[in-house]
């Protein structure tokens, strides 16, 4: 995937500090971010070194980069998350690797997918925030947080570049321009009767799992498995699309551990292009 990162930067660890010690051109900051209460960078805070991504279940630390631009609020077209044309204007990519083809990054196979991300980065006036939403992934080396649409110039103003920053996910409930509409879920292109691959759309935070079972049955759940054909997408068993008549009630779980609930006949398992609108967020 092609990647236009303007960069050349300092790192979260050799980057734009505060402290005494200087490094040429920048002076070397606190390790953590959480430790940096100023976030005051001192040189050229767009020209970091790159930086290999420290990352954990929480978020991380490393390079904040962007591809598309500054000055740029053109929405997002989906990129690897498979959203196809949308109307989000805050997005990002994420790192794939820690280390060159590792796969150790924070995308795994896509399943970091929609959820949202506070990103900080260090300026000349200290620290600047954004909010936005992971709808790609990023395999270039160093990449951290890879922005685009607006978070890049809410962060780095006229200026592109590579900055020193890091980053935790949050909840998308209350963001400015992470979401198109109401949470849903969406049928792939190319679904029928007998194959059929579903996501979800502009949920709470990432999706971790999809279940279902007949409305009102107190039986077993049916997990769906991720799809192996295209990444964020989650695959209908057959015999839940041969079951076109019957009702099932279906719960999809965030990463932060709520819950979208929806009711629907099979028969809409397979209606490509088609989205269902969720019930409920619990």
């Amino acid at each position: 995937m092609r990647r236009i990162t303007t960069a050349l930067c300092t790192a979260l660890l050799l980057g734009c500090g505060h402290e005494a010690t200087t490094l040429s051109p920048a002076a070397t900051p606190s390790p953590l971010a959480s430790q940096d209460t100023s976030g005051a960078c001192l040189g050229h805070c767009d020209a970091a070194t790159p930086t290999t991504p420290v990352v954990s279940d929480s978020g991380g630390y490393g390079d904040v980069t962007t591809y598309g631009g500054v000055n740029n609020s053109n929405p997002s077209s989906g990129g690897a998350c498979n959203y196809g044309e949308t109307g989000i204007t805050h997005y990002a990519a994420i790192q794939v690797n820690q280390l060159p083809g590792d796969l150790q990054g924070q995308w795994q196979g896509g399943r970091i997918c929609g959820e949202c991300v506070e990103i900080k980065a260090r300026t000349a006036d200290g620290w600047k925030r954004t909010v936005a939403r992971i709808v790609d992934k990023c395999p270039d080396g160093n990449c951290g947080i890879d922005l685009g649409g607006a978070p890049a110039t809410d962060l780095m103003g006229a200026q592109a570049g590579r900055y020193s920053g890091s980053w935790r996910f949050v909840s998308c409930l209350g963001e400015t321009g992470v979401s198109d509409g109401a949470p849903s879920l969406f049928v792939k292109g190319g679904s029928n009767a007998w194959w059929s691959l579903v996501q979800v759309r502009n949920p709470e935070s990432a999706i971790v799992g999809i279940r279902l079972r007949p409305l009102g049955s107190s039986g077993t759940w049916d997990t769906l498995a991720w799809a192996v054909e295209a990444e964020n997408f989650f695959k209908v068993p057959p015999p839940i699309l041969s079951d076109s008549t019957t009702t099932y009630a279906l719960e999809a779980k965030t990463r932060s551990g709520r819950v979208h609930a929806l009711s629907c006949e099979a028969r809409l398992f397979s209606r490509a292009g088609q989205g269902i609108p969720f019930d409920t967020l619990r």
